[in-house]
């Protein structure tokens, strides 16, 4: 998922090595502090949802599909949600959900 290959991104960005040993900066533990949590995913070759609880800002879901079309749910704020993409007849390519304060 595009959020968690973001996340170790920046994670090795505030990561650095001390007399042989890996240590991470304070930046590190922020670099994934996202607002929204999600479980229950599911996915098929042209859908996907998750049961998602965005704690504050704003979050909205991202879909890619194989016509190379991009659909953007609407932003919501705080709350429990169903989040859920559709590609209809073409094939399900990448989902990434997206967050701001």
């Amino acid at each position: 998922m595009k959020r968690a290959i973001r996340g170790l991104r920046a994670a090795a960005v505030t990561a650095v090595f001390a007399g042989g040993l890996l240590v991470a900066l304070p930046g590190a533990a922020s670099a994934n502090d996202y607002g929204y949590t999600c479980k229950n995913w599911k996915d098929s070759s042209h859908n996907w949802s998750a049961d998602c609880h965005v704690t504050r800002g704003k979050a909205r879901t991202v879909t890619e599909c194989a016509n190379g079309k991009t659909y953007y749910g609407k932003w919501v704020g705080t709350g429990y949600w169903k989040f859920n993409g559709e590609c209809g007849v073409y094939a399900l390519m990448a989902t990434d959900i997206q967050w701001k304060k």
